[in-house]
């Protein structure tokens, strides 16, 4: 595992540009819907699902799709590193960078409403922004060069239009859904769900990567030019 953490590391900071942008933008735009939304839980519901879709997906999506079009992830399971390693190590590349945007919006958001309801929200961004990584580094064996796909899964709030319709809608199970959810009342059942639906989705992408990886699907998406 420690290879694979090694060498995700390096083509990291051979992206390093890419992943400062990302961490950056993230952090204004929560910066500036706090600064400018009447509460921190409508900056948290906005902003948030920007903040969540650019690092906690866009950033690692984009670098391991790299991975795959240069193949290395090929050589990866070639080389005889087992599922686990390769996922797992992986997760603790990218899980670091979903946490610095993390600890930026909590410093942000408590400066600005430090309040019990605030950290509750807080806690809760935090598993739907780590649940939506681990969403992007479980699946990538799946999507391969398509692995920042699950990103644009934001499109699907386009069906609905108030926090009403999201939350008697099947999108209050998804991280973009939940996420907007963050700008209405937390009920005890909206903390449930999240937790709930936290750790199923993970698992889930954990097992669908690990088959994936174990039964060497579509190893060679591509013929090599």
């Amino acid at each position: 595992m420690n290879d694979i953490i090694a060498s995700q590391k390096f083509i990291c900071r051979r992206k390093i540009f890419t992943v400062l942008v990302c961490i950056l933008v993230s952090s204004l735009s929560l910066f500036s819907a706090a600064a400018l939304a009447p509460t921190m839980a409508e900056a948290l519901s906005n902003a948030g699902s920007m903040g969540m879709m650019v690092t906690a997906m866009l950033l690692p999506g984009i670098i391991i799709t790299s991975t795959y079009t240069d193949r290395i992830a090929m050589y990866e399971i070639m080389a005889g590193y087992r599922p686990h390693q390769i996922l797992l190590g992986k997760a603790m590349v990218y899980l670091p960078f979903t946490l610095i945007y993390l600890l930026a919006a909590a410093l942000i958001s408590l400066k600005t409403d430090m309040d019990q309801d605030t950290v509750i929200r807080l806690i809760l961004y935090s598993m739907i922004c780590i649940r939506a990584t681990l969403c992007i580094v479980f699946l990538s064996p799946l999507f391969k060069q398509g692995s920042f796909a699950p990103a644009f899964s934001c499109m699907t709030l386009m069906a609905v239009s108030t926090e009403y319709e999201i939350a008697r809608s099947p999108l209050s199970l998804l991280v973009f859904g939940q996420t907007a959810l963050l700008g209405a009342e937390i009920t005890e059942g909206y903390i449930i769900k999240v937790i709930l639906t936290t750790i199923i989705a993970c698992a889930s992408y954990y097992i669908v990567g690990y088959v994936t990886l174990k039964k060497h699907f579509m190893l060679e998406p591509e013929p090599l030019a």
